[in-house]
């Protein structure tokens, strides 16, 4: 199986794409995931045994706590679709998905914004561009963002190659999010 019809699995179920998410950032124990995505551990350990079993985390870490063996997993794999991956997911499925990543670059911002640091650089970005295409200008939107999505993933592969072991110390947290939809069409007053 590959990894996009793995991740096509993964994403059928927006608890475990939560999982998935956080575990891209960072290890974290069912526990741990529980707690932050205020489910209960039972249903978070269920899917967190489903994510082991398609390989897109790993065990990195036991820890006793009292009487029991606390997991904590991360991930193998980078948990980003295609856009062949994300055809192949249903319209439910889409919708679940988006609603998902939307509500975690939405929390992101918020956290930002609170700490005061979303407008602390003054060499950030944020652009909303509203426009009308067609088939090919929304052929060529998608691509211009599939070929951004790559550079980012290199320029985080790079930093963390700089940055080595001390990366949390010297470097900072940051999130790039890319986006591009089709809007309704605004109706006109008689």
């Amino acid at each position: 199986m590959s990894i996009d019809e793995t991740l096509v699995r993964a994403v059928a179920h927006p608890l475990r794409m939560q999982a998935l998410a956080i575990l891209n950032e960072r290890s974290a124990s069912p526990k741990e995931l529980g707690a932050e995505l205020d489910a209960p551990v039972a249903n978070v350990s269920y899917h967190v045994h489903e994510l082991e079993k398609m390989e897109l985390i790993e065990l990195v870490d036991e820890r006793k706590r009292g009487g029991a063996v606390e997991h904590f997993y991360r991930t193998t794999a980078r948990p980003l679709m295609s856009g062949r991956a994300w055809e192949r997911l249903s319209l439910e499925e889409r919708h679940e998905a988006s609603a998902s990543i939307i509500q975690m670059l939405l929390a992101d911002a918020s956290r930002a914004l609170a700490a005061g640091l979303f407008d602390a650089r003054s060499n950030r970005h944020l652009s909303r561009v509203r426009m009308v295409v067609d088939e090919e200008g929304w052929r060529q939107l998608v691509a211009i963002q599939d070929a951004a999505l790559e550079a980012i993933l290199e320029v985080r592969a790079a930093s963390v190659e700089r940055l080595g072991d001390a990366g949390a110390e010297r470097g900072f947290p940051a999130i790039a999010g890319l986006t591009c939809f089709e809007l309704p069409a605004k109706r006109r007053s008689a």
